[in-house]
């Protein structure tokens, strides 16, 4: 599908996915043909990844061939909103939704991940008296050799060492893909692919999910602010992929000002 050049002008973040509601689709398309049906589809769609529509109906017929022929019944799907683009007021309500709901996904994880950080400092802080407790074990003659070596077991294997019987989900390698696409700098892309994929099952296991939908989903928003941020910088002052990922940026608070 061809999409106008300027459809992501505004520079807000672009939501990787849109809700669809079936039959609230053919309710409010009684009566149209199916060629009808399929270009609201193609500009829902072209509305949805480009932030709304030109306001200019020339522009809008450039998107699909059908578009024109169609268009008296679709323009007032379409008004054009405060901003001068084209939106349509139910699927703007859907984006805000799915953008909050992706921002407290994101907070539950930046939570986690401090929680979890804690918890691994106080496992590592906590064995200091373990060089006694050994010293004590080598001593005491009462001790079977299987209990010897039970403790000692104790003491090298912690819950964070343990082997895990969880499934490994496979991270979809065009889903990779399409987030580097959406870097604003793209240097580096073999060692960025390696760390979004580890970043993508970091942030599966702080939210609890076992299938990495939400979690690339949560990852793609934080590049398209960090894409919207760094929208009028010079490309020395832009990080790299790959720095971005190594420093934990991803979970950085969300700035309000810079989204807007």
């Amino acid at each position: 599908m061809i999409v106008p050049d300027d459809t992501t002008e505004t520079g807000k973040p672009r939501a990787p996915w849109m809700p669809f509601w079936g039959t609230d689709f053919m309710a409010s398309t009684l009566g149209w043909s199916v060629s009808e049906r399929g270009a609201y589809m193609v500009l829902l769609w072209a509305a949805w990844e480009g932030n709304g529509l030109p306001a200019e109906a020339e522009r809008v017929f450039r998107i699909d061939p059908d578009i024109r022929s169609a268009w008296p019944v679709l323009e007032d799907k379409f008004p054009i909103a405060g901003d001068g683009r084209r939106r349509n007021p139910r699927q703007e309500r859907e984006r805000l939704e799915m953008v909050e709901l992706t921002n407290r996904r994101a907070q539950r994880a930046r939570k986690a991940a401090a929680a979890r950080w804690d918890a691994t400092s106080i496992a590592y802080a906590s064995p200091q008296a373990m060089p006694n407790e050994c010293h004590t074990h080598t001593h005491t003659h009462t001790h079977t050799q299987s209990e010897t070596q039970t403790e000692k077991t104790h003491l090298i294997i912690s819950p964070v060492d343990a082997p895990s019987t969880r499934r490994r989900v496979t991270i979809p390698q065009e889903a990779l893909e399409e987030l580097w696409d959406r870097f604003p700098r793209k240097v580096g892309k073999k060692k960025a692919m390696a760390l979004m994929e580890k970043v993508v099952r970091e942030i599966m296991r702080e939210i609890e999910h076992d299938e990495p939908t939400d979690a690339l989903i949560v990852l793609g928003e934080r590049i398209d602010l960090l894409a919207h941020e760094c929208r009028t910088k010079e490309a020395q002052f832009i990080p790299h992929p790959a720095t971005w990922l190594n420093q934990g940026r991803y979970l950085d608070p969300i700035d309000e000002q810079a989204t807007r």
